[in-house]
Parts: C-alpha cells; structure tokens; sequence
C-alpha cells in the first residue's frame, strides 16, 4: 500500500477540526435560536394568563370567570396555533376552561420568571404545548390560571433562526474549506518545484539544485546537494581509477604484443604455432582493456557536450572500420538509413553503434546478413542492427547488458562488456536498447531508442 500524501495527511489533521467547529456552530446556534423563540412567545403566552387572571371575579363568595363569547373568541384566536386555558382552585378543580390542559406538577419540567409564574411543556390531544400557569391571590384564595398553545410558532421561529445563522456559518465553512485546500497547495507547491528540477535532470547532471523553497524544507535540499556532490566525487573517482588503470595496462600489452609477434616470426613454425596462442590471449586482453576505457568514458559525466548528430554519418564512419571484417567473412553488411537527427556525443554514438556491428559480426557465421536501419517514429530516433546469427533467447534478453555476462552456449570470444557499453551511452543520451528477435532474418535485434532532435 503506497504511503499517504502529505496533502492528504494535512488535510486529514485540518479538515476534522473544521467539522468539530461547523458542528460545535451549527448547536449554539440552535440553542441561540431555541432560546430566542421561547423568551419571545412564553412573554405573549404569560400575557394571556395575565388577561385571563384580570377577569376573575369572586361572585356569591366563590370564584368565577365570567367571559363573555366574544371575549373568549378573541382570547383562544390565533393564525398558526391553537390556544387553551384552565381556571384551577386552591383544591385543583376546574373552575373554567380545557380541562384536559396539563397543571403544573411537582415532577413536572418548569421554568420560573418570577414569584408565581412558571413554564412548562407538556402534551394535549397528543400534540406537544407550552405552557405559562400563574398563581394569583383572590381574596383568601389561591387560583391558578394556566394557558397553552401548539408550538408552530416557536418551531418555525427556530427555523428561521437557525437557517439564518448556518447559512453564513456554511459560507465560511465551504470558504474556509477553499482557502485550507488552495492553502495547502500552495504550501506544497515548492516541493513540486524540487520534483521538477530533479525529474528534468539526466543522470549525468550532478550539479547543486538551486530552487527557492521554505525555510523548512531548506535542509533536504542542502542534503540532496551534499549527496549530489558527494556523488559526483564517487563517480569521478571510479572513471579516473578505471581510466587511469586502463591507459597504464595499455602501454606493458602493447609492448609485450609486439615482443610475442617478433619472435614468433623469428622462430621456427612449432614456436610460432605455440606463440600463436598466446598473441590470440594477448589481443583479448588488450581488446578488454579497451572496452574497460570506453566503458569508463561512457559512463555518467558531465563534461561530454552533446549536439546535434545525424546517425546516418555514425554509421558511415563506422562502417569504415567493420567492412573490410565483412569482406573477409563474406558477410553481406547492409544500410537502411533514414534522415535521423539526434542530440548526443558523435564520438560515443560511433562507439556504441561499433559495438553493434562488432557484436553482430562476432555471431553472425560465415556468409550471413546483417543490417543497419535508423529512423524516426512519434518523436523517438530509433537505431537497429539485426543479424542472422543463432539470436538471444528470451531468458537471457535483459542479462546480456550486464557487464561480463555471456550466455552459456556463447562461442563468441567477446569479453561481455561490448551490449554493457551500448546501454551506458543509450542512458548518458536518454534513450534505452532492447534485444529482440529479427523478424526478416532471424538473428538478433538490437534496438536502441534516442528523444528525436
């Protein structure tokens, strides 16, 4: 499973703190709301226990509420809700009104405003009410005066309420949530700078990365710097070491080539038979010592220009120096070359196409074909050399590259570095090489493939 962004792993830290705050928004304004709309409506509620408590009268010595029909319609007229009253004495008992309305009850949930007066909610005919009661002294009595009413009203008023402060409140969340993102990204966007830099780089490009980034992220770059130069100094190193091993073997083989091939004309035919062996090891030797310089000098550096080369040019210059093998071996060389324009080191493209043909030549028996074709195909340059060798079998396509590799069955008398050095300058130039089968003479394939010029 891949590791999370660090946009993600942000988002992820300050997303739910933004929800816990749109939340913790969304209940006080609810509660603000809630509360708004009960102070409001229990003050008219109370109102009309007031208007109720004024028409009591004590008649004959008891209590009474002589309301007229027209005065009660006006008292229990309401647009959104419905409006109930009871009269109670000292005992509880009805006097007048619903007789059905809660009374105010030691268990039961109330608030109070002041001395007498209290509210309630409770339940009539099964719809939710909010009730106000009012104890009021009439004459040596304490009457109880209780008015409800649905809760239409008070509900729609929360609505409203509530709406009008979350949608604000949603605003600034969706805005809020915009600036975290856009936020974020442009935090970030200095590590796609970085990304940028290293990914247009080739590997031969060891210079210090030089972006400007945070004062955080600072320190890798200077590590990446550090590592680049400590880098470069390995490398330079190991192609000075290789170079300079390879150019103070070349002097002693040469010497002693020629020494063994001056004596062995100086002697007689069975010296000359046994010096022949060991001018044939020589030869290797010094072969290998040249495939290790060239080997260093294409390794990754810095210091080989690269211009614009045409492969048909390469390959003439080449082919120079392969003919006069072909001739003797009566192989039938061959060119298709297309107008192809690549950037690169003329002098390492020479050498890798020379390795192709050397390698092609050492398989290919007596009487064969090989082909040199070059192109261009959707931006890519592409150099192929295929021969009617025994080919490469499919297990071995990727190991021929490595350095020192042979196939077991090989009677080449290569040293195994020859395909290593075509893939060292495919990658110095961008490019990559492949080993296939040739479809129309049934050998090998070696195609390597260069970012078109």
């Amino acid at each position: 499973m891949p590791p999370p962004s660090l946009r993600l792993l942000l988002l992820q830290r300050l997303l739910p703190a933004m929800l816990a705050l749109l939340l913790a928004g969304s209940a006080t304004a609810y509660w603000v709301a809630w509360r708004s709309a009960t102070k409001a409506y229990d003050r008219a509620l109370f109102d009309t226990t007031l208007a109720v408590a004024d028409q009591l009268r004590i008649i004959d010595g008891k209590p009474q509420l002589p309301l007229t029909p027209q005065a009660r319609a006006v008292l229990l007229t309401d647009k959104f809700d419905q409006v109930f009253y009871a009269v109670r004495g000292p005992d509880g008992s009805l006097l007048d009104g619903e007789a059905e309305l809660p009374t105010l009850t030691p268990v039961a949930p109330k608030t109070t405003g002041s001395e007498g007066r209290f509210y309630f909610d409770g339940r009539l005919h099964g719809q939710p009410i909010r009730v106000a009661a009012l104890e009021k002294e009439l004459g040596n009595l304490v009457i109880t005066v209780l008015a409800g009413e649905t809760m239409v009203k008070r509900n729609a008023l929360v609505r409203e309420i509530l709406l009008g402060m979350l949608l604000p409140e949603l605003v600034l969340a969706l805005v809020s949530l915009a600036v975290v993102w856009f936020g974020v990204r442009a935090g970030l966007a200095p590590l796609s700078v970085l990304r940028r830099e290293l990914a247009g780089r080739s590997q031969n490009d060891l210079r210090p990365v030089e972006v400007d980034v945070p004062e955080e992220i600072g320190p890798v770059v200077r590590e990446i710097n550090e590592l680049l130069h400590r880098l470069e100094h390995s490398l330079n190193s190991q192609r000075n070491f290789v170079s300079g091993a390879a150019h103070q073997l070349r002097t002693p083989i040469a010497a002693l080539q020629a020494q063994i091939e001056a004596t062995a004309r100086e002697s007689g035919s069975a010296a000359e038979s046994n010096l022949d062996g060991v001018l044939s090891a020589t030869q290797r030797l010094s072969h290998l010592v040249d495939q290790m310089l060239l080997l260093a000098r294409a390794e990754p550096s810095s210091g080989h220009g690269l211009s614009a080369v045409s492969l048909e040019s390469v390959a003439r210059r080449v082919a120079e120096n392969c003919l006069p093998i072909a001739f003797e071996r009566r192989i039938d060389l061959g060119f298709e070359l297309s107008p192809t324009i690549v950037q690169g080191n003329p002098v390492l493209l020479e050498e890798l196409l020379g390795n192709l043909l050397n390698n092609a030549l050492r398989h290919t028996p007596e009487g064969g074909m090989i082909t040199v074709s070059s192109g261009n195909q959707e931006q890519i340059a592409w150099l192929a050399v295929e021969d009617s060798g025994p080919g490469i079998a499919n297990t071995e396509r990727e190991r021929v590259f490595e350095r020192f590799y042979q196939p077991t069955d090989s009677l080449s008398d290569g040293n195994g570095l020859g395909l290593s050095i075509v893939r060292e300058i495919a990658r110095q130039h961008g490019g990559t090489v492949e080993a296939k089968t040739s479809e129309r003479l049934g050998g090998a394939s070696l195609l390597v493939k260069f970012p078109s010029a």
